[in-house]
């Protein structure tokens, strides 16, 4: 799934912020190849003066502080030229919640310029300002794929909130009426993505759901891990797939603003603990 987004670079630093996995994303935003990257300090591409006293990138230290950390930063690319990413910081826990490495998503701002594809321009047209934004909450216990698919679906004009279990999405759900879809992965430990859905649309009879597999969706039907007829993206999958699928499952079934009254004002994901969801703002 890494090398299949080209223009999205993913990178896997250890605790002391050496380079462990680059992908084809990082090599075209910044020039290394993966052999030149592997087992390098990630610092050797952050600009000297933004630098700790330690001489780390700061976002690691706020990542593991806040639990995700994003910004607009400046970094070096290999002929000595400058260029301004959207950088997301994650840490990733194990399951007694030891740090373990950090999860790095980087993003050319130029994605979103005038050279941007159509159908990227297309997403973020001017909305109709009688319609809101659809919600979705995104459901993955993979930190890097779920925010992955979070900033896909925020470059699409989606208002987005994260979850990194069944049962977060489910106090999600229960306390926010607003949510209008529910991506999910279909292979979770504990609640799996059909249970979750089940047990969501008790809630939400009305709420969207799409799924997300690294599985072929006829096996999934085959093991009951999927029910018939349900709408099932394949990892990897590109932007414009996933913008075409949710268009199609929402159809424009997102209530104006003069007509929406929810009983609960919208309430974001716990920050409480690591791995914990958030929204993408």
């Amino acid at each position: 799934m890494m090398d299949s987004l080209p223009d999205c670079g993913l990178v896997l630093l250890d605790t002391e912020g050496k380079v462990l996995s680059w992908n084809e994303g990082a090599k075209g935003l910044l020039g290394y190849e993966e052999a030149d990257a592997v087992g390098q300090p990630f610092a050797r591409i952050v600009p000297s003066e933004t630098l700790d006293p330690a001489g780390a990138p700061p976002a690691l230290a706020k990542a593991r502080r806040h639990g995700r950390h994003e910004e607009i930063c400046q970094r070096t690319r290999s002929d000595g030229t400058g260029l301004a990413l959207r950088e997301v910081v994650i840490p990733l826990r194990d399951p007694q919640h030891n740090l373990v490495a950090f999860g790095l998503m980087m993003q050319s701002l130029a994605a979103h310029g005038p050279s941007a594809s159509t159908s990227t321009r297309a997403a973020h047209a001017a909305p109709n300002p009688s319609r809101r934004k659809a919600r979705v909450l995104v459901v993955d216990d993979e930190d890097i794929v779920r925010a992955v698919t979070s900033n896909m679906l925020d470059d699409l004009g989606y208002e987005v909130f994260e979850a990194a279990s069944g049962a977060e999405a489910l106090d999600i759900l229960t306390r926010d009426e607003s949510i209008d879809l529910l991506f999910a992965d279909v292979i979770m430990p504990g609640m799996g993505g059909r249970e979750l859905a089940e047990k969501a649309q008790a809630i939400r009879p009305d709420l969207k759901l799409v799924f997300a597999s690294g599985y072929f969706p006829h096996a999934l039907r085959e093991k009951g891990n999927l029910a018939p007829g349900t709408d099932v993206l394949v990892k990897p999958y590109r932007r414009r797939d996933l913008a075409r699928v949710m268009s199609r499952v929402l159809a424009e079934d997102v209530p104006d603003l003069e007509q929406s009254s929810w009983s609960r004002a919208p309430v974001p994901p716990s920050r409480d603990y690591a791995g914990a969801g958030h929204a993408w703002l």
